[in-house]
């Protein structure tokens, strides 16, 4: 199995995972999708032994003050590499994304921090919507975009990227202040399937600013491994001993995932 088909099959799982969840009337939390996500991704690089694939978390004790929840850098041709940097938000029984509203008391909106990140790091920014086809404003549309494979499955949209010009023009000009924003308001014309990042390495936007292998921190940063299991617990230990920022100033989100186009390319 490629890193590619992989990716596809579990956005069509967690698609499924959430319709289902959605007509006993339940939710599910955007924070455990991600470790499922994550935990996927692992299992995938164990079970295939594809090297390629490099999975890195931060001690609990730091979080990203751009609320970023995960980064991945994608190898491209010339060996630089792509950051795209992800806030995850998922989908409510009515359709919504309830989390991304207008922020209260001054505080900085979410689009405009990540923004900032593209700003500041040359990332390209998009957030990451856990979907499924909920009970109230079903989705009735057929998908339209392409990639390179071509027009994905609706069900495929179980993980959505839509760049994050797109949520700030939606809250900050078309949507009332305090509207809810729904998956029918950028489905199909705004939303790709996350595969277009994973299966369509080189042919898909760039972040603003390309990095090398070496340009990419994860000095406070674990290695996800199934092979040394206790080498990790240890190491997470020692991590989290440690009197750590409680704040990342560096845009580092919590997961780091690394994609290779050759093998040779990576830790020592």
């Amino acid at each position: 199995m490629s890193k590619c088909l992989n990716i596809r099959r579990f956005s069509r799982n967690v698609f499924e995972f959430l319709s289902e969840t959605f007509s006993y009337g339940l939710t599910f939390s955007e924070l455990g999708m991600t470790d499922h996500l994550v935990l996927n991704i692992a299992r995938y690089r164990r079970v295939t032994g594809d090297n390629t694939v490099d999975i890195f978390k931060l001690p609990w004790t730091i979080e990203s003050v751009y609320g970023n929840d995960l980064d991945l850098f994608i190898e491209k041709s010339n060996g630089t590499f792509d950051w795209y940097s992800l806030q995850a938000k998922i989908m409510g029984t009515n359709g919504a994304f309830k989390d991304i509203k207008n922020p209260t008391g001054g505080n900085l909106a979410q689009w405009n921090k990540l923004k900032v990140h593209e700003r500041l790091f040359g990332s390209k920014t998009f957030y990451l919507l856990y979907c499924g086809n909920p009970q109230l404003n079903r989705i009735t549309q057929s998908p339209t975009r392409s990639d390179c494979i071509g027009i994905p499955n609706v069900e495929e949209y179980g993980l959505t990227i839509v760049e994050t010009d797109i949520i700030k023009n939606l809250r900050e000009r078309i949507l009332s202040p305090y509207g809810q924003l729904f998956f029918n308001n950028v489905f199909p014309n705004d939303t790709d399937s996350i595969r277009k990042l994973f299966c369509c390495l080189g042919k898909t936007v760039k972040s603003k600013k390309q990095f090398k292998f070496n340009e990419i921190n994860t000095k406070n940063y674990q290695r996800i491994y199934w092979e040394d299991q206790q080498e990790s617990s240890d190491n997470q230990k020692n991590l989290e001993s440690e009197d750590f920022i409680e704040t990342s100033e560096n845009g580092e989100s919590k997961y780091r995932i690394i994609i290779k186009t050759t093998a040779n390319n990576g830790y020592k």
